[in-house]
């Protein structure tokens, strides 16, 4: 994959990251609202799950075009 496909993978990756969060919040049934650990899934996702995924994503991305 050339340089400019990885760049638009890894871009169109991190916006996905960004839109599950409304989804979560907004969807019906409020699945952001379920407690796990005592914490709401939205805060666990926005927290925890989507920085550690973009910061492994862009890592992974710099690392093979580096390479």
């Amino acid at each position: 994959m050339s340089v400019a496909g990885g760049r638009r993978t890894g871009i169109i990756a991190l916006l996905v990251l960004l839109a599950v969060a409304p989804l979560l919040a907004l969807a019906p049934a409020a699945p952001g609202a379920v407690r796990l650990a005592g914490v709401s899934l939205l805060w666990w996702y926005v927290g925890v799950v989507a920085p550690l995924l973009a910061t492994a994503l862009a890592l992974v991305l710099l690392l093979r075009d580096a390479g």
